[in-house]
């Protein structure tokens, strides 16, 4: 009998038996009337359906990416169909999703691939998805989703536990590449100056020892992207070639440098070692490297003479003012700098799990009591407050009071602290709509951090609400070249330029590019609503209002337009759509 790997999703009813009882004929047409939806949905992310009983649906996926992308799109168009719907007429599923080697046998699959999904499927929550942990580790952080963990899971006539997970609505900042397999922007000429700094490898015999790696990758890479002649590719595409195995020239050609920065950490006790390369991709011929042995407490005089040799091999001499501008603020204490580097690796995390969010304030919190001055810590402690109280179905208005208060102390510790703009920025516009000093903060996270292709995206979204539609369009152009990889939060945001400047067609097109929409339904109606499409205008406005649980007025009042004429065009525009 022939094998093979696969995705196996099972999904079915929640209180069939239940509704047949009541009403048979009914419950037959509305499920007559979801399956089609369902079929359909299951077809246009590459699932083939091989088994169906009653309200039962099993499909396999070659993607497990793929089969939790069609889960999701399944619960929200459920969801978006139960709405306005008698009690009686609202039908709700359970989805699971699980990966294994199963048995082929006349067109049909066979093996506890199979029977773990649909196990899983039965301890999902109502409306909710259920992943074992095989698919939870290849499609965490490829798409933007959270999750809750459901522990490990006794499943009937599954002779072993089965860890599981129970996938959710994002929370929080996603901050990653999604897809790190599918390039989205191909760059046709590399600039002089573009390079890409590599994840340097970790060598120490402790694995726990990545976050400092990553941390040092991070920190040498933002303080290139502070020299204007360079062109520093966002580490949201660089890091994202750390598990493969492509030769530098591949990796040059993909993310279109001329150079790449790669290196590796060796950590024993208070001693490191670092080694440092800069290669040319064309030729993959080592431009310059070197080799530093030092104590854990020079690390920043490294970080600046790597920085500087860099700088100075790839754009010829340097004047010595330019190098000082691209050092920054560091702390006092090389303990505190470590706390910070290990809640950087929960806080980009924080969107995955709730736990993590939580982990990374206590970090920030620890390292303000070992070092009281560094302004890092406070910018991102008032930043994960911030997530951690998007968790929270009823969040403490005091979280976002001590938010504010942390980020104010950033400010006035490090006014060059790229975050700390960043989150005032947002504090300014969404909270406080204090336009002019949320301009003012953009601009200057933007100046001082021009590579972190999140600080754009958000950027561009304030242009966008200060009607600089072309100027927020470049913008985003410019962090598609820095992230070839790119995202919803570059997707979203440029089909919004679109319908603002009139151009439909492109704004749906990058509507549609968004693998989890959320808010940006509303816009997406009312860009079918101005090509004169009121049929799908009436769809999309629906599921807007199902998966926000926001109205019309609810929503235009949420989005901070500097202009209100502008909110309105909008709200005018959702409002003439036929309910």
């Amino acid at each position: 009998m022939d094998r093979k790997l696969t995705t196996i999703f099972a999904s079915d009813v929640v209180g069939f038996s239940k509704m047949m009882g009541t009403d048979e004929v009914n419950t037959l047409n509305i499920l007559k009337e979801r399956r089609n939806v369902i079929d359909s949905l299951i077809d246009e992310h590459g699932g083939i359906i091989f088994g169906s009983a009653g309200d039962s649906v099993i499909a396999e996926f070659s993607s497990p990416i793929k089969a939790a992308e069609a889960a999701v799109a399944t619960q929200l168009k459920m969801k978006t169909m139960n709405q306005d719907q008698a009690e009686s007429d609202r039908m709700t599923f359970r989805v699971g999703i699980n990966i294994g080697d199963v048995m082929i046998s006349d067109d049909n699959l066979f093996g506890d691939a199979v029977n773990i999904a649909a196990r899983l499927e039965a301890a999902a929550r109502p409306s909710g998805i259920c992943i074992s942990k095989t698919v939870f580790d290849m499609i965490n952080r490829k798409i933007m989703v959270s999750f809750e963990d459901a522990g490990e899971l006794e499943l009937k006539n599954i002779e072993f536990p089965i860890k599981a997970f129970h996938l959710i609505n994002s929370k929080g900042t996603p901050r990653f590449t999604q897809d790190s397999n599918e390039i989205q922007t191909v760059v046709k000429e590399s600039e002089p100056g573009s390079v890409a700094v590599m994840f340097f490898k970790n060598l120490s015999n402790d694995e726990e020892q990545e976050y400092f790696c990553e941390g040092f990758s991070e920190d040498l890479l933002s303080m290139l992207s502070r020299f204007n002649k360079l062109v520093v590719i966002s580490s949201h595409a660089s890091f994202a070639y750390k598990d493969k195995s492509k030769s530098f020239k591949e990796i040059g050609k993909e993310l279109g440098v001329k150079y790449i920065i790669h290196g590796s950490v060796r950590k024993l006790g208070l001693k490191i070692r670092i080694n440092a390369n800069l290669v040319s991709t064309a030729n993959e011929n080592s431009i310059w490297s070197n080799n530093f042995d030092l104590s854990v407490d020079e690390i920043f005089d490294v970080q600046d003479e790597i920085a500087e040799q860099i700088v100075s091999t790839i754009v010829g001499r340097v004047e010595a003012d330019s190098i000082n501008t691209i050092k920054t603020k560091r702390p006092d204490n090389i303990d505190a700098y470590d706390l910070v580097l290990k809640g950087l690796e929960y806080a980009k995390n924080g969107g995955v799990f709730k736990e993590n969010t939580e982990n990374a304030v206590k970090l920030f919190e620890q390292e303000i009591e070992v070092d009281p001055n560094y302004a890092r810590a406070y910018a991102w402690k008032a930043c994960s407050l911030a997530n951690l109280s998007d968790w929270e179905e009823d969040p403490d208005p005091n979280m976002l009071s001590e938010a504010i208060a942390s980020v104010k102390k950033a400010l006035e510790l490090d006014p060059n602290e790229p975050e700390v703009h960043r989150i005032m920025g947002a504090i300014k516009l969404w909270f406080e709509r204090d336009h002019e000093l949320a301009k003012y903060h953009f601009e200057k996270a933007r100046e001082l951090c021009p590579s972190d292709v999140y600080i754009i995206s958000r950027y561009a979204v304030m242009l966008n609400y200060f009607g600089e539609f072309e100027k927020a369009l470049s913008e985003l152009e410019r962090a598609m070249r820095l992230d070839p990889f790119s995202h919803d939060l570059l997707f979203g945001p440029e089909g919004m330029c679109h319908y603002w400047l009139e151009n439909y067609d492109q704004a749906i097109a990058s509507f549609r590019k968004v693998r989890v929409p959320s808010r940006n339904l509303f816009y997406l109606a009312a860009t079918y609503f101005k090509k004169g499409d009121k049929e799908l205008a009436q769809e999309k406005l629906k599921e807007a209002k199902a998966i926000t649980g926001m109205d019309v007025d609810t929503f235009v009042d949420s989005e901070p337009y500097e202009n209100k004429e502008v909110a309105d065009k909008l709200r005018g525009n959702l409002q003439a759509i036929p309910i």
